[in-house]
């Protein structure tokens, strides 16, 4: 191993993480809601749609991104996130229409996106085989990270110069930041990262198998997961896109409206905090402990989420719902962090851009399910607590699934 040391790959992370604290802006869509509101007159369930239509793209761009990984460098590949980035928030700063930010921001930004994020942990990954767990954990801390240090400074924009204003200057931020990732970031030397997978090898922290992206649809291991992953993320992204509702609907019990929406905004951004550590949180358990006791103490924090929920609906608790936004934000990171330490680990590092990016696609199944469950019991009775009820139903489902869920030995196709 002395070549190795001839090699620094830590700044190959640290670059990854601040391009996906960037890149996770995305999940602050709300802090453009009102002022496009006041403007044009639109409704919430518009507004809200050009987030699905974001998260959708998202998806697409890994994809995307996982195909042209086998064609393109990681350079050519992010600089093309960069232009599709500025392109968005420029045209976005135009909008006069509400499909024209639809196709800006839905479309271009969320692939803008989803392009880089996939690229750029992809990338950086191949410098730490040995430590997929926790070195993609405290990348996509980063992007669990995004709207709770972003939100603020964009805030301050929005109130200073406007929304239009506000999305020029955020295209040509991310243009940069892109670019410069774009120049940094690149895989490294074949001699190098031969060194880097036999280490990895030999901890058992990679699969034997380079799977392909078909033969990875083919194993039982891939469908058990995907399952356990749906399960909690769709009560996740249903209490993220609901959050600031779900907490007035208990404080304002307690408290004058007004109060109720503040603290309610708190407790939102408890949620984004414990997103960030809860990926952390699940790199360090899973190279630790395995993958076994992470699965089960994600579903255990994620039942446990639940119960404070309801518990906090039926007692009026301040306490208990903070508690319960904080659990589900673990969680809800962990979870989502496991789908980059799976893919590695079941999978194999060869084709981990585009495997990777196909296991995300559960979002767009997630964020379908979830959301409308919560909807849907908060139309029909006023209140989530029967969603809070389904998705406690939800969480033991997942519990009992993720023994199922096992290793490849070989690459032997799921019957």
């Amino acid at each position: 191993m002395a070549e190795a040391k001839k090699y620094h790959r830590l700044p190959y992370g640290v670059v990854a993480f601040i391009l996906q604290l960037f890149l996770g802006l995305i999940y602050g869509w709300s802090l453009f809601i009102a002022p496009l509101e006041a403007d044009f007159g639109w409704a919430r369930s518009d507004t809200s749609l050009i987030f699905t239509i974001s998260m959708i793209f998202f998806c697409v761009g890994n994809l995307v991104a996982g195909w042209l990984s086998k064609r393109l460098s990681p350079r050519a590949i992010i600089f093309i996130a960069a232009v599709a980035a500025g392109v968005g928030f420029l045209a976005s700063s135009f909008t006069q229409v509400l499909p024209w930010i639809f196709v800006s921001y839905g479309v271009f930004c969320g692939f803008a996106v989803g392009v880089a994020g996939n690229c750029s942990l992809a990338t950086a990954l191949k410098w730490f085989p040995d430590r997929q767990a926790i070195a993609s954990g405290c990348m996509l801390m980063g992007m669990g990270f995004g709207s709770a240090v972003l939100g603020p400074p964009v805030n301050t924009l929005l109130a200073a110069i406007g929304w239009r204003t506000t999305f020029q200057v955020l295209a040509v931020v991310f243009f940069v930041i892109l670019v410069i990732g774009a120049v940094v970031l690149h895989n490294p030397p074949e001699e190098y990262s031969k060194q880097l997978l036999a280490k990895a090898h030999e901890r058992d922290t990679v699969a034997g198998k380079d799977f392909t992206l078909p033969e990875m649809i083919r194993t039982k291991a891939f469908w058990l997961y995907l399952c356990w992953i749906i399960l909690i993320s769709s009560g996740g992204l249903a209490l993220i896109s609901n959050a600031v509702p779900a907490a007035q609907d208990i404080l304002v019990l307690s408290m004058d409206a007004s109060a109720a929406l503040a603290v309610a905004t708190s407790a939102m951004g408890a949620i984004s905090v414990f997103n960030g550590l809860g990926k952390l949180g699940l790199g360090l358990i899973w190279d630790k402990l395995g993958y076994r006791r992470a699965f089960i103490i994600i579903s255990s924090v994620y039942a446990i989420s639940m119960i404070l929920c309801i518990a906090a609906v039926t007692s009026s608790s301040l306490p208990l719902v903070v508690a319960g936004f904080i659990c589900l934000g673990l969680a809800y990171g962990g979870v989502i962090s496991s789908s980059s330490a799976i893919t590695g680990s079941f999978f194999g590092p060869k084709n981990y851009s585009m495997n990777y990016a196909c296991i995300t696609c559960q979002m767009i199944i997630a964020s379908a399910i979830g959301p409308t469950i919560a909807g849907m019991f908060k139309t029909a009775s006023g209140s989530y607590l029967s969603a809070y009820i389904v998705f406690l139903v939800f969480a033991v489902l997942s519990f009992l699934l993720q023994f199922l869920v096992k290793r490849p030995d070989d690459g032997t196709s799921a019957k």
